[in-house]
């Protein structure tokens, strides 16, 4: 990590859904500005509203990487899909040239998830398990491969990283130094952060598990994470995906002003990735 690190002014977050015809509409983005230590959340939409494109997979995404391109420096962006696949189920030991490669190693989701189960079963004598990253273990999170989320692995990884790295347009953490100019990419789990806030123990366990979107904001805000009226009601009129983008924002927001957070010493998180949460 250089010593000229300088922490984000401004910070954005998408939960990126892949669907193939509706993407834009269940995707959300949301933007916010760091203010002497706290967090602004300024905007919370639809990817497809927020850039005025169509709700297909292939121009939500056009969108979102020319928007994501065109950020410059001093910019942190939380993305919410795995930015990689298990060492053990991966030929290539460089995430770089992992992400250059994957298309040629894969050609759809469904591929993804079939040959990465080939090879698992190969490593683990027929494991009939999924395996999970390193990253993924203590947060209780599903397999990067997983029929749930195969397709947003894929697209987000091909789709969406590949192009910000090949461009050096983008530059993610932290299997990539910062570099001055581009913005920070950072893998979130919304969930994940979610348990860090300690809102589901606060909550009567014989209702549904997921915390209302005000004890979220009320838990946010004791981290100064500040949302006006408007933009609360946006978020709660957007419904679960709209509300784990600002968990996402938060999350980014810590994790990325302080630079000993970015840094690892482990091999593993250069491979397979790392979760910020």
């Amino acid at each position: 990590m250089n010593d000229g690190y300088q922490s984000p002014e401004r910070v954005y977050s998408v939960v990126f859904d892949a669907h193939a015809r509706e993407s834009g509409d269940r995707s959300w983005v949301v933007e916010a500005t760091v203010t002497d230590e706290s967090l602004r959340v300024d905007d919370c939409a639809p990817v497809a509203e927020r850039f005025g494109v169509s709700p297909h997979r292939t121009d939500t995404v056009a969108a979102l990487v020319s928007h994501l391109a065109d950020l410059g420096g001093c910019c942190a962006v939380g993305l919410d899909f795995p930015f990689g696949l298990p060492k053990t189920v991966i030929p290539e030991r460089r995430w770089q040239r992992f992400v250059d490669e994957l298309p040629d190693w894969f050609s759809s989701p469904e591929d993804m998830t079939k040959r990465c189960r080939m090879h698992a079963r190969l490593v683990t004598d027929s494991a009939e398990t999924d395996l999970l990253r390193a990253t993924e273990e203590p947060l209780g999170a599903i397999a990067a491969y997983d029929d749930r989320l195969s397709t947003e692995t894929f697209y987000g990884i091909r789709d969406v990283l590949r192009p910000l790295v090949l461009t050096d347009t983008a530059r993610v953490v932290p299997m990539q130094m910062p570099k001055e100019g581009c913005p920070l990419v950072l893998e979130t789990y919304p969930a994940g952060t979610l348990d860090t806030l300690e809102c589901r123990e606060q909550e009567d366990r014989s209702a549904a598990d997921a915390p209302t979107p005000s004890l979220v904001f009320d838990n946010l805000a004791d981290r100064a994470v500040e949302l006006s009226p408007t933009v609360r009601e946006r978020v709660v009129d957007g419904g679960d995906s709209a509300l784990e983008a600002v968990i996402a924002a938060f999350a980014t927001f810590r994790n990325a002003t302080d630079p000993a957070n970015l840094r690892m010493t482990d091999e593993l998180p250069s491979v397979e990735g790392y979760v910020y949460v």
